[in-house]
């Protein structure tokens, strides 16, 4: 994360937690949050959330998220156009 920091304003750690970080999503506290450990019993509950506020929820990839695949990474967003900027940011060559 440090490698990919300065393309940010600005850029936390987040909370580690997702039944903290999704619903600061929620209220625009966050604009997105990247997990790497996509657990179900962590995520798929804020994913439905997410998704039925406008948000989005992908793999790094941009295939969506699915409670039976164990890979690890999933980028949140607020929207789309979120998703879209923080994925470029985040995943694109330095």
């Amino acid at each position: 994360m440090e490698s990919v920091a300065g393309r940010f304003a600005s850029l936390g750690p987040g909370t580690s937690c997702a039944g903290v970080d999704y619903p600061r999503i929620l209220d625009g506290e966050q604009d997105f949050v990247l997990f790497h450990r996509t657990l179900p019993w962590d995520h798929a509950p804020g994913t439905l959330l997410l998704a039925e506020a406008g948000g989005l929820s992908l793999r790094p990839d941009g295939t969506p998220y699915h409670p039976a695949d164990d890979r690890v990474g999933l980028l949140n967003a607020a929207d789309e156009a979120c998703w879209k900027t923080a994925a470029s940011l985040l995943f694109s060559a330095a």
